[in-house]
């Protein structure tokens, strides 16, 4: 039994060190501290979190997502980075969708899409059978700030410094045992000293278009929809500039003011959020007017009766950088001589036009 047993436990010890064995320095990696900090100053908000997006030379892309905004810290080894950071994570936005993340060049996003009905059937699109999908427009992104670092180097003999020097810290700051020597289990503190910090200035990279659109007549008017092609489809988000691709974008919400004091007079007024023009275009001056179409229809107060006009506007966009968002564009157009309707009644006062909801039969010029 005795023997049983001798060569049972030797059979145990075989297979614990009988097999290939690494040393506990191939699982080791030096590293060191670094403090990323990132001004919000010029986003329209503060977060309430953000990505950390990570780039070693040689290796693939990481993220992280903290509810620190200010600052936070970075644990990295030895290498050559970039480094970029958005407000809160990549799943916290519906109108964005973001491609090649995992890589720092080629990091996009992209305004999501939707289905319109009425959009499909304005540009003569009919559904061969229940179910085809609709051509679709863009959503309207959400306010999305960018910060990219300065690409910086830390080199081995830099954590190698930084470790000795940790080490010196953290025996003279973390709780102490009997022998008065720093405990192996003493907590890290926020204060330990960090070897580099790195600073981002995050942007918002969407824009405003502001649009009015004048009417005569205007007591007339239940709501109206609109279309603008040819806005930026994409942002790419290392190369601060938006890309060539194109979408359109749906103004379907309205505010109307009457102007003129018998209240025939007025506009309609919106903002919509978009990545403005294609291209990184930053100027219209010149700018060829076909390069953006804008379609308006006006729903009457009948709701059947539908007054359809169509604008090339590629150069009347009125561009300014107010501060806090990257790009602010105002387009007027009109007026709109609208059919008179006596019927109709108007006041003073700004109100809501009605929403031009799908389920309403009207008659659509194509």
């Amino acid at each position: 039994m005795r023997i049983t047993k001798y060569i049972l436990s030797l059979a145990v010890l075989i297979a614990a060190f009988g097999c290939e064995r690494r040393p506990l320095e191939y699982f080791y990696k030096p590293e060191a501290k670094i403090i990323l900090k990132v001004d919000w100053t010029d986003f329209p908000e503060e977060p309430t979190g953000m990505t950390v997006f990570l780039f070693k030379e040689g290796e693939v892309g990481k993220a992280f997502t903290t509810s620190e905004v200010d600052q936070t810290e970075l644990n990295i080894t030895a290498g050559h980075y970039k480094l970029f950071v958005m407000n809160q994570s990549m799943t916290e936005f519906g109108g964005i969708t973001f491609k090649d993340m995992g890589s720092f060049e080629t990091a996009e996003a992209v305004i999501s899409k939707v289905a319109s009905k009425w959009y499909a059937i304005m540009k003569g699109v009919i559904a061969s059978q229940e179910g085809d999908e609709l051509p679709g427009v863009g959503a309207q992104p959400e306010d999305l700030g960018i910060g990219i670092a300065d690409e910086f180097t830390i080199s081995e003999e830099e954590i190698k410094n930084f470790e000795y020097e940790y080490a010196k810290w953290r025996k003279g700051h973390g709780k102490k045992d009997g022998d008065g020597e720093a405990a192996d289990d003493a907590p890290v503190d926020k204060d330990a000293p960090a070897l580099r910090t790195i600073s981002a200035v995050a942007h918002n990279v969407v824009s405003r278009l502001h649009v009015k659109i004048y009417f005569h007549n205007i007591p007339t008017l239940y709501s109206v929809r609109t279309s603008m092609e040819g806005l930026a489809d994409s942002y790419l988000l290392t190369k601060n500039t938006t890309s060539q691709k194109e979408v359109a974008q749906l103004m379907e919400k309205w505010d109307i003011h009457v102007t003129s004091t018998d209240g025939v007079d007025g506009y309609v007024e919106t903002t919509i959020h978009t990545f403005a023009l294609p291209n990184g275009e930053k100027s219209v001056t010149g700018r060829n007017p076909q390069l953006n179409t804008f379609t308006v229809q006006a729903l009457h107060k009948d709701l059947k009766t539908i007054t359809e006009e169509v604008y090339t506007v590629g150069d009347k966009f009125k561009i300014s950088f107010p501060g806090k968002i990257r790009m602010y564009m105002d387009l007027e157009v009109g007026p709109i001589n609208l059919p008179y309707d006596p019927s109709g009644d108007a006041g003073g006062f700004i109100s809501y036009v009605e929403d031009w909801d799908d389920i309403i039969d009207v008659p659509i010029p194509i």
